[in-house]
């Protein structure tokens, strides 16, 4: 997702491609580049004229483009935003006029955003009547009182502008188009100095826009200084130095909203925690088992049963009637970014394995998640190894030799690693080399397919497990193995996979490969059928239309922004290949292949029960839906032993559900509590910290 003209942080931790940003914006680049690029030399051209502000956009210390605000003799301001990311980046032109309190009256925003998806987005208020039009939303309607209206592709100053007229509101709260509202906070004002120059800055939250609170800092004239992070950031012209020291801020800031969290939500119990009259799920087994009684002493779980069940007299007691006791569920595809903790125990997950972070960071996160400084689920890490080149993945862990191979695998083991995941620029000639040691050193081995190789390839050459199911379907495209380090990867199975007979011998031949060689699949089945199956503005056809109305304004926005780009010609091959996408996924269960779900962080917070949903519509019994997210992937990563069902002795990560999953795998959606550890928390609490209200009840 993409807000006021910059990707967000954890569009940067979403690696199925090369492109740092979740499948539904970064796979509309395919096809929509050639028709916009006259765009940017006209925009940086055009003549300006007025009093201008001017700033540099700076991503990773470097220079890569820049912002000119200019104040036009009129009062409207004239902006021009633009900046390259290895050829990608926006250029954009928005003319905009302010009302006297601040609103935005009209916005003309013109060129193409990050993808080089051509823009043209429009918004007037005049006469009591509002209309709008961008990339999902075309509207008119009667206004009976002003909204600020946030744009889809808009540029860093709009935040600014949002954030002035928020200040003016009571209360800092600022009514938005088309629904829902902006809160700004004041968190603190520092000074920075440039030579002899001195600013007084303020640092500003909004919340309602985004999961995470957005950060702007204002001159003393509430002019915007800067907005971004470490990702990417607009700073006033000649201030880039300062950078480091607002940015340590802003991370102190958020690490402050972590710890408070960490403070007020958990709810530990001073003695036994009994759960009765529960139907409870032994994942074990895949069957459930009506009216039983869980109990839960310290950290683990000391019974589950029937009428045997003791319960301490003294135990705190929560009626399990009318709803369903289930292990902790486990996400084995997540990049995670540490805010991401509180909403992701909020749907239930427990356990992540995080295949693709820096090491630093993963490890950090890891660490304050374990000792209960910051909310969120156990982390398992998969440390990402990549060759170098044009699509290299953006976390700095090559290699170009087997020297190199060997020393990335040892210092991923040294960090913590339990698994070794390869990305799709490794020469093949070192995939022999890596899987050799890390198998050497106990860990797994999984990952993309590289260049040059087809999956068949990669399981001959030791791989235990393959991500994503695009490369499984690749293995019958070998024309374009070659080039599956690009976004071929993703264009030709949405093209092509539709016209793959599954029945077939080769298919078959390659399933029964897969079963001889144990080797385990991590689908990601809802990235490829979202990329498919979105079309712009219909919500519906997302997957989460069922909890858009509970999103921030801009994350429920950015649902239907792109899918893969195409029309009248792709429609048919699209929707064929989302379903060969499902059936690929069901005849692997039927084969007996293991299946662990992940999600590669298309929503996260929702998006494991989604890839829960498309393998129950693919025909897989709902009891088996819920393994591959609980026992099934625990005995894969060796912990079952200690993990994924509710067995005495075994740690006590369950999740307390309204109804039966069994029955709707989408009762998934109504979790009351998630208790990991033993510590109990409530799920409309959890996800009120990333601005999404509560569920219906009942």
């Amino acid at each position: 997702m993409q807000l006021f003209g910059l990707p967000q942080r954890q569009a940067h931790h979403a690696l199925a491609g090369e492109l740092p940003l979740p499948r539904r914006d970064w796979l509309a680049l395919a096809g929509a580049s050639v028709a916009t690029i006259w765009a940017a030399p006209r925009l940086v051209a055009a003549k300006l004229s007025g009093r201008a502000v001017r700033y540099e956009y700076i991503t990773s210390g470097v220079l890569r483009g820049s912002q000119t605000t200019v104040t036009t003799p009129d009062g409207s301001l004239d902006v021009r935003f633009a900046f390259n990311d290895r050829g990608r980046g926006p250029s954009l032109r928005s003319v905009i006029r302010l009302d006297r309190r601040g609103f935005v009256s009209t916005l003309r925003t013109s060129g193409y955003n990050y993808l080089k998806v051509p823009v043209g987005e429009r918004f007037t208020a005049h006469g009591g009547t509002v209309s709008w039009k961008n990339a999902v939303e075309r509207e008119t309607l009667a206004a009976a009182e002003p909204r600020f209206y946030p744009s889809i592709d808009g540029t860093p100053e709009e935040l600014a502008i949002l954030a002035r007229a928020a200040l003016r509101e009571p209360n800092g709260v600022l009514p938005l188009w088309p629904s829902g509202t902006a809160t700004v906070r004041k968190v603190h004002a520092i000074g920075v100095r440039s030579g002899a120059i001195t600013r007084r800055v303020t640092l500003y939250e909004l919340l309602g826009i985004d999961f995470s609170p957005l950060h702007v800092w204002l001159d003393e004239d509430g002019t915007l200084f800067t907005f971004g992070s470490e990702w990417g950031a607009v700073v006033r012209d000649g201030w880039a130095h300062v950078l480091p020291h607002l940015f340590a801020a802003q991370n102190a800031r958020m690490a402050e909203l972590g710890r408070q969290y960490a403070k007020t939500l958990p709810q530990r119990a001073s003695t036994a925690i009994a759960i009765t009259g529960v139907a409870l799920f032994d994942a074990d087994a895949g069957a459930l088992t009506p009216n039983a009684t869980v109990l839960i002493h310290g950290d683990t779980v000391a019974a589950a049963g029937g009428s045997e069940v003791t319960v301490p007299s003294d135990a705190r007691r929560i009626d399990g009637t009318g709803k369903t006791l289930l292990p902790g569920l486990w996400n084995s595809h997540m990049h995670v970014a540490a805010e991401f903790g509180p909403r992701l125990l909020a749907e239930g997950v427990t356990t992540i394995r995080d295949p693709g972070n820096g090491p630093e960071y993963i490890t950090t996160t890891k660490r304050r998640f374990d000792s209960g400084e910051l909310i969120g689920p156990r982390i398992l890490i998969a440390g990402l190894i990549d060759g170098k080149g044009k699509y290299t993945a953006p976390i700095g862990r090559t290699a170009s030799t087997a020297d190199e191979a060997i020393a990335q695998v040892r210092d991923w083991k040294k960090a913590g690693a339990v698994q070794i995941k390869i990305y799709s620029s490794v020469a093949p000639a070192l995939v022999p080399v890596i899987v050799r040691e890390a198998h050497a050193l106990g860990m797994r081995v999984s990952g993309h397919i590289p260049a040059g190789m087809i999956a068949q390839d990669a399981v001959n050459a030791g791989f235990d497990e393959i991500q994503h199911v695009n490369f499984l379907l690749l293995n019958f495209m070998p024309d374009v193995k070659d080039r599956t380090q690009t976004p071929v990867r993703l264009t030709a199975p949405a093209l092509r996979a539709g016209t793959i007979d599954l029945q077939s011998a080769e298919v078959s031949a390659f399933v029964a490969l897969l079963k001889a060689r144990e080797i385990v699949s991590d689908p990601t089945l809802g990235i490829f059928v979202d990329s498919c199956m979105t079309r712009p503005g219909d919500v519906a056809s997302s997957g989460f239309g069922e909890i858009a109305g509970r999103l921030p304004i801009q994350v429920r926005r950015s649902l239907t922004t792109t899918g893969l780009p195409g029309g009248a010609d792709t429609d048919q091959k699209y929707r064929a290949s989302a379903d060969a996408f499902r059936r690929m996924v069901a005849l692997l269960h039927r084969s007996g292949i293991p299946i662990v779900a992940g999600t590669d962080d298309l929503l996260p917070g929702f998006d494991l029960v989604r890839e829960l949903e498309l393998y129950s519509e693919a025909g897989i019994p709902n009891a088996d839906v819920l393994q591959t997210a609980t026992i099934v992937p625990a005995r894969v990563m060796r912990l079952g032993d200690s993990l994924g069902s509710l067995r005495p002795g075994k740690l006590a990560d369950a999740i307390l559900v309204r109804g039966n999953p069994l029955e709707n795998i989408s009762r998934l959606r109504n979790i009351e509590t998630t208790i990991k550890g033993g510590v109990m928390y409530e799920s409309r609490a959890l996800y009120a910290t990333a601005g999404i209200s509560a569920p219906p009840a009942g």
